[in-house]
């Protein structure tokens, strides 16, 4: 029949089309999870990066740089202190990490700012293992430091930072995670380009992490983020045993709105978690 031949054939275009659309997808997958790869300008160290040391963390495929900011010089504990590692999102270098995540300073942290395989001046190619082989390299650094306490570490990431900072807590002991703007799992964020789930190579799966994650957590999201939604963060804090979900009038790019509210709430967070200096 000429209608029922004419409608096969369409169908087959359009099943052709869409098995097109996910060949690119599949190829692109690694520029649109990882698109830092591409950054060649560098600002360089700001004011707020004052006494930071470069630290070239050793791993199996080259060097990955990472920054240590030591305590501001008033709020330096008598002996060891607690220490946070930062993970920037995945469009962004460790130099323009948003100065306002470097309060930490000023309460008694060490600062450990690390980079991504095949970001800036960092040898090897991001990815799942590469991330998390880094992150737990940037660990062992942090952690043999006289001057901090092993004991007392947490961990900050940022969007995809948030993805780094749950690898980490497979691998290595934390006591405490804070998330910003962070995915529940990277499979689920296929939907939105209409991809099924089983595409996506590093899977990331933040929640089923943090299930097994016996610390506390803060989940920090903004109600109006476009494009990982409010919902995520929800299934994030819901995860979590000891997990908590700080909700802001924001998007994605600009969570925390306010770094002074934000940092009242991080506050009693902190001393919760007996991370208070």
């Amino acid at each position: 029949m000429p209608g029922v031949r004419t409608v096969m054939l369409s169908l087959l275009a359009i099943l052709g089309l869409y098995g097109g659309y996910l060949a690119l997808l599949w190829a692109a997958q690694s520029t649109m999870v990882y698109p830092g790869t591409h950054l060649r300008e560098r600002p360089g160290p700001q004011p707020a990066h004052a006494g930071r040391e470069v630290v070239w963390l050793e791993t199996s495929f080259g060097q990955v740089e990472a920054w240590y900011l030591p305590p501001a010089r008033e709020s330096r504990p008598a002996g060891p202190g607690p220490a946070v590692i930062l993970a920037h999102g995945n469009n962004d270098l460790i130099d323009t990490m948003p100065e306002g995540f470097l309060g930490f300073r000023e309460r008694g942290f060490g600062l450990l700012l690390v980079e991504y395989p095949g970001y800036g001046s960092s040898d090897g190619a991001p990815s799942l293992e590469s991330v998390t082989e880094t992150f737990a390299a940037a660990y062992d650094s942090l952690v043999s430091r006289p001057e901090v306490d092993g004991d007392r570490v947490l961990a900050l990431g940022q969007s995809l930072g948030g993805a780094a900072v749950c690898a980490l807590a497979t691998r290595r002991p934390l006591q405490a995670v804070v998330l910003v703007a962070a995915f529940a799992d990277l499979p689920s964020m296929a939907r939105r380009y209409l991809a099924p789930a089983f595409l996506v190579r590093d899977r990331y799966d933040n929640a089923a992490v943090l299930r097994s994650f016996a610390g506390p957590v803060l989940v920090v999201h903004g109600t109006r983020d476009g494009l990982i939604s409010h919902a995520h963060g929800e299934r994030l804090a819901e995860a979590a045993p000891r997990g908590r979900l700080i909700s802001y009038d924001s998007g994605h790019g600009d969570t925390p709105p306010d770094f002074g509210r934000f940092w009242q709430d991080l506050d009693g967070f902190l001393e919760e978690a007996g991370l208070t200096p």
